[in-house]
């Protein structure tokens, strides 16, 4: 008995010795994270030479510089011309004195001439990746991916990859652009009921600050105009914030190409009536006078109803809107009183138009998505599918060619909430 236990205290040790053994090989092996070179972000363009010019942003290992200037030095961007991702990536390998590693990666930028070409190739290869994250950012630039990579100054932010995170989070509180991820991109592709969106960059210069300057000197009085703030694209901001990145507006596509642009306001439009407002500020008409608008925080009340019917064979879309409004600015005279926001009759005007102002809006937003652009990106065609029979009856009707037909009703109902000044 004591020979048995003496040996299985022996097996015990030496099971244990190859254990500690093997689990600390693996500290040489290649995969090991000081032999790795993480991508926090990729940049796709047309190549000169070749079908790509693919660009990849790394980030510096042990790098912890907050400044502008110290971030800049930490922005290693390199590019290659290739024929495919995978391909570049292979010509990195060789380049870079780690393994090229898409795990931290955070956003794919894609240039608007390639977008225009059709990007559903590049969307494939990158899903298909073990390492790529699908929920990396897609965002479409207006100027060469790499540009804007190069541009990425993080001011605030002591890692480029943390920068990424929280310039694409004010879509939360602004609505003037979306989240928009590799699979959610992917997905609304492959759908046959809607078609994908994309955030809108640019990098921000003074050509594009005098650009905007110039549109709004030309811009005509109407009913937009109280809302010009928010009909920015990206890189036609008045910000003077000269060579940085900014996301304003959304790139809108039918099937994989780029179609077309929506601005900060029409962006706003698009997330009310596709249930993902969180919040925003926009200005509404005032009915009462005393000045030309009033700042309101907009809110969803209730979710977005959407229906779809078939008239005479063509689509026809309603949308009925619940919002909810808190008045944020005021004027002199109301503050004295003699234009009080909060009596009852006064309260039912604001509501009346901010009903009109946000109906009008919407229904020229979405004939804008359906005439100029043919790109259901609200999703309505999942309310249409109910009136066929079977999916290939679905597909011979063909959804996402017919959209272009559609016409819309848009209601919308709005409750005012006691403004922030008079809680």
């Amino acid at each position: 008995m004591k020979f048995l236990t003496h040996f299985r205290k022996f097996v015990i040790v030496i099971l244990g010795i190859f254990i500690v053994i093997f689990a600390f090989s693996g500290a040489y092996n290649t995969q090991n994270i000081d032999r790795l070179a993480y991508v926090i972000a990729i940049g796709l363009d047309v190549g000169e030479h070749e079908p790509l010019k693919l660009s990849i942003q790394l980030s510096r290992p042990g790098s912890t510089k907050s400044s502008s200037d110290q971030s800049s030095d930490n922005n290693i961007v390199n590019s290659v011309e290739c024929s495919s991702i995978e391909s570049g990536l292979n010509l990195f390998d060789s380049y870079v004195s780690r393994k090229i590693n898409l795990s931290h990666c955070k956003v794919v930028v894609i240039s608007e001439e390639l977008a225009s070409q059709g990007i559903s190739d590049y969307t494939y290869t990158l899903l298909n990746s073990v390492e790529m994250s699908p929920h990396a950012n897609v965002i479409i630039c207006k100027s060469d991916s790499e540009d804007f990579l190069i541009s990425s100054k993080p001011i605030l932010e002591s890692l480029a990859s943390n920068y990424y995170e929280t310039a694409l989070s004010s879509s939360e509180y602004t609505g003037y652009t979306e989240n928009v991820t590799l699979i959610n991109f992917f997905s609304d592709y492959t759908d046959s009921f809607k078609e994908p969106v994309a955030i809108l960059g640019a990098v921000n210069s003074e050509q594009s600050n005098s650009l905007s300057e110039i549109k709004n000197d030309n811009s005509s009085n109407s009913i937009s105009d109280i809302n010009k703030d928010s009909s920015y694209i990206a890189g036609e901001t008045p910000i003077s914030s000269k060579d940085n990145i900014e996301n304003m507006g959304l790139a809108v596509f039918h099937g994989d190409k780029l179609v077309g642009e929506l601005n900060g306001l029409e962006s706003i439009f698009h997330l009310v009536v596709s249930n993902k407002l969180e919040s925003c500020n926009i200005s509404i008409p005032n009915p009462l006078g005393d000045s030309e608008s009033i700042d309101v925080n907009l809110r969803l009340a209730k979710r977005t109803k959407n229906n779809t019917k078939f008239v005479n064979g063509s689509p026809y879309i309603t949308s009925n809107i619940n919002v909810e409004i808190k008045i944020l600015s005021t004027t002199e005279e109301s503050n004295r009183g003699n234009s009080d926001y909060f009596t009852k009759e006064n309260m039912a005007k604001i509501e009346e138009s901010c009903n009109k102002y946000l109906s009008e809006s919407i229904t020229n937003y979405l004939y804008k998505t359906s005439k100029q652009f043919n790109s259901d990106i609200d999703g309505f065609g999942k309310y249409a599918v109910k009136y066929f029979l079977t999916m290939q009856d679905w597909n011979n009707y063909n959804w996402l060619e017919s959209y272009k037909d559609s016409t819309f009703n848009v209601n919308v109902n709005s409750t005012l909430k006691s403004g922030y000044t008079f809680i």
